[in-house]
């Protein structure tokens, strides 16, 4: 069977053949091109072309966004009865969160599972969706509301116009993990470093008058350990998979918030795939918002592990000093829908439409 990569990241042209190609070191059939070369032109046009697909991702791969991800790659393959093949490039060895989305705009990577956090200007309407203590429980839920929101709105239009989206997901829930103290009001929070992913995490942690931190999840365990930052907003998934668990003793167990990911491609890596193969690769990518669920389990995998140890690690505030939480989320939602106002968009509708979502799908 003729293969052709169409990985723009890593192509290799043969000359004077009908056949290009495009793959990763990883690529598994490393005999194909010259296999290919001497096939007759008549015995490759009637043959099934087949294309690899490189991803990029800043996760490990024993991380939920690993297991996802590879999970994703198997059905992929299975319904295109192995015409695409994923080349998942784990744990930043192709592009780290920071340069992921970049990667993808310049053809340096087929697709890229990223953070929309780390590129604050590019996505401040998806921000809405990890805004701090709105009514989501858990991945799946906050996963099937933002891709609600997507397909049923144009409010996300523009702001992933340069790229063929595959797939918008979240995380599950953010705790405040706190390095050493166990801080019991809102005022005890105010005077600590806190790690905060840019957008509604760091906003919230300057209302509750903490220094907000930024720090990649890849170097978030040094942070922490040198005490460059006394807690983090993080979710329960980061802090088993970057044993986070390892320098945290305590955990906050307040709804601080979500974060969201994107699965996009490349325009042209997409366009150069048969119609047929796009609307598997399209239809097969909608339904891994199922295996979102996997953050969950993590969730209570870590939260299971860090009670076995010490059963009062994880705790909430009281009444009085939730209500002092929720003020502060209050004014973060405010906070955002003026900046989106400001960007000439209608703030609060499109922070409405977004609770109307996360309600609808509410289990």
């Amino acid at each position: 069977m003729k293969k052709r990569f169409v990985s723009i990241a890593l192509c290799i042209a043969f000359a004077g053949t009908l056949l290009a190609g495009c793959g990763s070191e990883n690529t598994t059939d490393s005999s194909s091109s010259t296999a290919d070369i001497s096939v007759s032109e008549e015995s490759i046009d009637s043959e099934e072309e087949t294309y690899e697909l490189v991803v990029t991702s800043h996760d490990p791969r024993t991380s939920a966004t690993g297991e996802f991800l590879e999970a994703w790659a198997a059905a992929v393959r299975e319904a295109s009865d192995r015409r695409i093949n994923i080349i998942i490039q784990h744990n930043s060895t192709l592009a780290s969160a920071n340069e992921s989305y970049d990667y993808v705009l310049e053809g340096k990577t087929d697709i890229a599972w990223g953070l929309q956090s780390a590129y604050a200007d590019e996505f401040p309407i998806t921000e809405v969706f990890s805004l701090p203590m709105l009514d989501i429980e858990d991945a799946v839920q906050g996963s099937e509301a933002l891709w609600k929101f997507y397909n049923e709105t144009d409010y996300l239009d523009e702001e992933y116009s340069k790229v063929h989206v595959l797939l918008l997901h979240t995380n599950c829930q953010s705790p405040i993990a706190l390095v050493d103290q166990k801080v019991t009001t809102a005022e005890e929070l105010a005077a600590l470093n806190i790690r905060a992913n840019d957008g509604p995490a760091a906003l919230m942690a300057e209302n509750l008058g903490a220094t907000p931190v930024s720090v990649t999840i890849n170097g978030l365990y040094g942070s922490l350990l040198n005490r460059e930052c006394d807690a983090a907003i993080t979710d329960w998934h980061a802090i088993r998979s970057f044993a986070l668990n390892g320098v945290c003793d305590y955990y906050l167990d307040e709804n601080m918030g979500v974060s969201t990911y994107f699965m996009v491609m490349n325009l042209d890596s997409y366009n150069s795939l048969p119609e047929d193969l796009q609307k598997i690769l399209d239809e097969t990518s909608a339904e891994a918002i199922q295996y979102a669920s996997i953050w969950n389990e993590y969730e209570d995998e870590v939260r299971d592990l860090i009670t076995s140890v010490d059963p009062r690690a994880i705790y909430t505030f009281s009444d009085e000093e939730e209500a002092k939480l929720q003020a502060a989320a209050e004014e973060t939602a405010a906070d955002w829908i003026e900046e989106i106002n400001e960007l000439g968009y209608d703030g609060q509708a499109i922070y409405d439409k977004a609770v109307e979502c996360i309600e609808a799908v509410k289990q």
